[in-house]
């Protein structure tokens, strides 16, 4: 484990992968992980307080998919990962761009392409799901009305902040957080992963363990290319993709009703998940050979450019 003598205990490493590139003591680090979870749970029941009074209490391991329910859980979501990264760079005393990209600038580029290409794989991915396990998907009936256009408007707007939140939450906070406890790469981006995925898996509230596997791997994923690709813009758009497309299909197929995400056991599609699995492991295979390929000129620079599977 690194050894910190309280000299130089909280900086970038240049010479490290992003993901475990910030050095923080051990206290320090312990707290972000601690905060994140913390945070965000504080946040949404903060904001849920407003819907509540509107709709009325809700079932946390049942809850019903309503416009208003999807908009609060990406505002608090978003402003659950401003505040974490306000603290990162606090505590780890970096610059804030330093969650989202290591030894280069935020590549917006990067984000649109990976954006498309992840909802190809997101779509095959579901559809293959659909043709080979058509019972594990639990939709309804396809009817668009105005409850289903409300949904998808909904989803276009809030999803992204939720998803991209949680991006910012594990793999630019949490990971670097539990990758500063080694002085290895190896050992400090194992620990990442493991820290991430448990925490990831542990704020949905789901006790299916065919979902909880496949939110470990997802988020096993997310860390691994942001490892490769050197910033947050792949995994951002991968989740942003898998989310969005996986709630216009609830909407699609809720009959022009709210749907309800049950996370009580046998609930979800069950083997099923490995299907999504495999999908999440060619989003990685993308990002690799898309990076190998050097499709994206690497800018030096501190400044950020450019003015149910859900995870």
């Amino acid at each position: 484990m690194q050894e910190q003598d309280g000299r130089k205990d909280s900086a970038p490493i240049s010479d490290r992968p992003f993901g475990v590139h910030i050095r923080m003591q051990r206290w320090k680090s312990l707290i972000v992980l601690i905060a994140v979870p913390v945070i965000l749970l504080v946040m949404q029941i903060a904001i849920f307080q407003f819907v509540t009074l509107i709709e009325g209490p809700a079932d946390p391991l049942k809850p019903v998919l309503t416009p208003l329910t999807i908009l609060a859980v990406g505002i608090s979501t978003a402003l659950a990962g401003l505040i974490t990264t306000a603290l990162m760079a606090r505590l780890a005393n970096i610059p804030w761009r330093s969650l989202f990209r290591h030894n280069r600038s935020f590549d917006w580029r990067r984000l649109r392409v990976y954006l498309l290409g992840a909802a190809v794989l997101v779509a095959i991915g579901g559809t293959v799901t659909r043709l080979i396990a058509p019972e594990s998907t639990g939709t309804g009936a396809v009817e668009i009305g105005t409850t289903t256009l409300l949904l998808i408007l909904v989803t276009l707007v809030a999803t992204p902040l939720q998803s991209a939140g949680e991006e910012v939450l594990f793999r630019g906070a949490v990971v670097p957080a539990a990758g500063a406890w080694f002085r290895g790469v190896r050992p400090a981006i194992a620990f990442g992963i493991i820290v991430s995925g448990v925490l990831f898996a542990l704020v949905h509230v789901s006790v299916e363990p065919w979902f909880v596997s496949y939110l470990f791997v997802f988020s096993a994923c997310t860390v691994i290319v942001g490892l490769i690709s050197g910033g947050l813009e792949a995994a951002i758009a991968f989740h942003v993709a898998n989310n969005v497309v996986a709630g216009i299909v609830n909407a699609v197929f809720s009959g022009n009703g709210t749907s309800a995400l049950d996370r009580g056991v046998d609930s979800g599609p069950g083997p099923a998940m490995i299907i999504l699995m495999l999908m999440n492991v060619a989003v990685v295979i993308m990002v690799w050979l898309m990076e190998r390929a050097k499709r994206f000129p690497e800018r030096s620079g501190s400044s950020i450019g450019g003015t149910n599977h859900q995870a």
